[in-house]
């Protein structure tokens, strides 16, 4: 399916590896120009060569947007270089610190806060009135099911990315008139780096053997005992980008405001 994304411009952040590097390579496949972005400058470069492949042009921004200065520094190189901005994706952020609510300190709770919500808020907000200037544009935020059905684990994650929630039904509604749609994206357990890292830390330390099992089936091996999946695995990245390459595509240009949750049915509300 062609979504016409051809010639247009997006901008990703966290998007060195994992779910976010998969979006710019979906978006990437349908000719868009796509600007990575992320605070470490190896793995940065090094997507960038991997998706420069694809045939779009492809800039990488080293940035941190978990500042105000590292969000504006991402829009304004886009632009910059492209002279135009159409579509945003929200994906930066994650968790860190120890596991548990009493456990966690002001500054785990600082930290994710401005690397999961803020980040969001400081990219749109710089991103918005170059996509009112234009006639409109695209945002999508990646949430997460731990969003709306909360991990004891990670209490600060937990609600920060029910900020995320909020925050793209708000700006659905603000700038609906400007003709920028606003959705959110809330993926399950998806394999990353990260995840792939816990799984075989994990087997390991139950005294269960990796060698010669992908990333792949180490990761379902670790996580499918431990919760149930309809469709009987955890999530690739690239379940995540199609989804968000058809929500940034004028194919869904009567969808704004709402909240997707693809995690192969692990979600338990009908809502």
């Amino acid at each position: 399916m062609d979504l016409g994304l051809s010639g247009r411009v997006a901008v990703v952040s966290g998007s060195s590896a994992g779910i976010g590097k998969a979006i710019a390579a979906a978006l990437a496949r349908e000719g868009a120009s796509v600007v990575i972005g992320a605070r470490g400058g190896e793995r940065l470069e090094q997507a960038r060569a991997e998706l420069a492949t694809m045939g779009s042009p492809i800039e990488a921004v080293v940035a941190n947007v978990g500042t105000r200065a590292g969000a504006d520094a991402l829009i304004d190189a886009a632009v910059r270089r492209f002279g135009r901005l159409d579509m945003l994706v929200n994906n930066a952020g994650g968790a860190s610190g120890p596991a548990g609510f009493l456990a966690l300190s002001d500054d785990d709770w600082q930290r994710v806060w401005e690397q999961t919500l803020m980040s969001a808020v400081w990219c749109s907000r710089a991103a918005i009135p170059h996509m009112q200037r234009q006639g409109g544009g695209s945002i999508v935020m990646i949430g997460s099911t731990s969003g709306h059905q909360p991990d004891v684990v990670v209490p600060h994650y937990n609600v920060a990315k029910a900020g995320l929630i909020s925050l793209s039904k708000t700006l659905a509604n603000s700038f609906g008139g400007d003709h920028i749609r606003v959705n959110i994206v809330c993926p399950g357990l998806t394999r990353t780096p990260a995840i792939e890292k816990t799984a075989v830390r994990r087997l390991e330390e139950a005294g269960q053997s990796t060698q010669g099992m992908s990333a792949s089936e180490a990761v379902n091996a670790y996580w499918s005992s431990r919760r149930s999946f309809p469709l009987g695995r955890v999530g690739e990245p690239e379940d995540i980008a199609g989804l968000v390459t058809f929500l940034c595509s004028d194919r869904a240009a009567w969808i704004t405001g709402d909240c997707f949750n693809v995690d192969g049915g692990w979600t338990k509300s009908m809502l």
